[in-house]
């Protein structure tokens, strides 16, 4: 008799943990993107900038060694003193690259650090003026 109330209360806690779940699941669907299409994923880090990343890039390029908070550091490192405003997923000649978008005290920066060696392939930047002031 003991053990069939164990099995009851056990397979009751499961009925109603898998049905809250679902329940929360369907609520979390609403206003979603219809099914086929793809949002991109944007995040506020904890870093202090944004992180955005498209799904479908995501999932072309897979895991990659280097992530968003690690290639806003290797531009920081590159420029002392700048601080990222956003950082995100892209592609650049087949390559998966991290585009980070900073500001220094000159102006804004735009940076492209290779997803898997953490190489910066490439920075612009412009002046407060509006000049285009090329990478140190």
């Amino acid at each position: 008799m003991r053990k069939t109330k164990v099995f009851t209360l056990l397979g009751g806690g499961l009925l109603l943990s898998l049905t809250a779940g679902a329940a929360l699941a369907a609520a979390g669907q609403e206003g979603q993107e219809p099914q086929g299409r793809q949002a991109t994923v944007r995040a506020a880090s904890r870093a202090g900038f944004e992180i955005e990343i498209d799904p479908e890039l995501d999932a072309q390029f897979g895991p990659r060694p280097v992530n968003a908070v690690q290639a806003a550091g290797i531009v920081t490192d590159s420029r002392p003193g700048a601080r990222v405003l956003k950082v995100e997923l892209d592609e650049e000649g087949g390559r998966a690259v991290w585009e980070v978008e900073a500001q220094d005290g000159g102006g804004d920066v735009e940076a492209l650090v290779d997803a898997f060696t953490g190489q910066l392939v490439g920075q612009d930047a412009e002046d407060l003026d509006g000049d285009d002031r090329d990478g140190r």
